[in-house]
């Protein structure tokens, strides 16, 4: 299933919508009821024109202490791992394995060096820590890929489970960062973000937000 809007906004509402109206009932194993639609792509055409404004709209909604845009920021750029939580992205992003920047030593030189390569992608998931049965925190954005169009550097990644209404306007905020930063450094333009939702969902319990901000917005 896939959605393509121009803005950000507009993405957002789209697929909140779809899910409310269309998707199948669900209750984990934590005993929480959502509405949930598998592998929903999302096409924002130009996010940047945008991109802040479901945060903005959350932070409206005054129910949550929804994190600031640097304090969004500083989880997907820092390199250092957290003492607190079980992993960041940036971690992940900028010291894989404490071994390797993805970012800056593989992805801006490749592209530099083949800029119509298919090669340049980011990988959050690490087998060896995540794979285990009993882990419950691992990435939701398992991977991150660039692609040089039309002298535009667009952005695609894959997120396994989408929380729709809390989590995707955080993670198109911080991929876009992402974005911005990798086509400075190659003295681009940004152009279109996709996101991959494997499982794409709402829970029950912000149903009322939901329908506030469809309303309202």
């Amino acid at each position: 299933m896939e959605i393509i809007k121009d803005s950000t906004l507009e993405a957002w509402k789209a697929t909140l919508k779809l899910i409310i109206d269309k998707g199948a009932e669900i209750v984990d194993k934590d005993n929480r009821s959502s509405k949930e639609i598998l592998n929903i792509i999302i096409k924002i055409n130009n996010p940047e024109q945008d991109i802040t404004k479901p945060i903005e709209i959350m932070k409206g909604l005054k129910k949550w202490i929804y994190p600031e845009l640097d304090e969004l920021e500083d989880v997907f750029f820092k390199k250092q791992a957290s003492t607190i939580y079980y992993y960041t992205y940036g971690a992940r992003i900028f010291n894989y394995a404490n071994a390797k920047n993805q970012v800056d030593d593989f992805i801006i030189p490749l592209l530099k060096k083949d800029p119509n390569t298919r090669r340049a992608v980011v990988v959050l998931y690490h087998p060896v820590i995540d794979s285990k049965i009993n882990i419950k925190e691992i990435p939701s954005l398992t991977s991150i890929f660039f692609k040089i169009i039309d002298n535009k550097l667009t952005l695609s990644t894959v997120i396994r489970s989408n929380d729709m209404f809390i989590g995707w306007p955080a993670n198109i905020y911080q991929v876009y960062l992402l974005q911005k930063y990798v086509a400075e450094k190659l003295e681009l333009e940004t152009g279109s973000i996709t996101t991959i939702s494997h499982s794409a969902h709402v829970f029950d319990e912000y149903n009322e937000e939901v329908e506030e901000v469809l309303r309202k917005h």
